[in-house]
């Protein structure tokens, strides 16, 4: 299947979600989401799994009450109602989908490319002077750079956490901080020095990024 049709079948996906209006649906998206995150074969598929289902959860606690209507249930100084309940699985069910089909999008089809169907749809904006292009090189140079960029920030980390003569939180939290600006520095004026190490990527947008005004050394 190609990804532009991935793409579509996604955003049809998405509008969809838009039309769910009943309690029953909305659960049944909710479940089918976790299942999918729990059962899908790639593992990949199960990274961030805690925080996006805590995630969900905290939207549906923080539409569950407060709301009018005929009263289910009376948790102390709470009220669950059957509109408060309708809201929260449908609000719910729209974050579970979006996020899950979300996570399959990406994990069935490269991100540059994804970001290549993008960028063709939204080209006709640039009639309008949106810069659609631009956004996208940078969108694509960006992602290049994540993988080098997390890799020096962490070994920057652990060297710093080894010269450091005390240990804690606020002892951590200012190598973090001090580790900020050198980084932001050096992704300005060598960005492909950060490339992955087991990229044989040669970008000629980063070469000549290295030879504008902030790459000279």
């Amino acid at each position: 299947m190609s990804v532009s049709l991935k793409m579509l079948l996604y955003l049809s996906f998405t509008a969809s979600l838009f039309l769910v209006k009943t309690t029953p649906l909305a659960l049944s998206i909710i479940t089918a989401s976790v299942i999918l995150l729990l059962i899908y074969p790639d593992r990949k598929m199960r990274r961030g799994m805690i925080p996006v289902i805590l995630f969900i959860l905290t939207n549906f606690l923080g539409n569950l009450f407060f709301y009018p209507g005929r009263v289910l249930m009376e948790i102390g100084p709470l009220t669950i109602t059957g509109d408060s309940l309708r809201i929260a699985s449908i609000r719910s069910a729209r974050v579970s989908g979006l996020i899950v089909g979300a996570k399959v999008l990406t994990l069935t089809s490269p991100i540059e490319e994804i970001l290549n169907v993008l960028r063709r749809l939204l080209l006709p904006l640039e009639k309008i002077k949106v810069p659609v292009s631009e956004f996208f090189e940078i969108a694509s140079l960006t992602l290049k750079l994540l993988p080098g960029i997390k890799a020096e920030a962490l070994e920057s980390y652990r060297k710093g956490i080894r010269e450091a003569k005390k240990d804690g939180f606020l002892q951590r939290l200012g190598i973090i901080v001090t580790l900020m600006f050198p980084l932001m520095i050096k992704t300005i004026q060598s960005p492909s020095d950060l490339l992955s190490k087991n990229s044989d990527i040669q970008d000629p947008e980063l070469k000549a990024v290295e030879g504008g005004p902030f790459g000279d050394k």
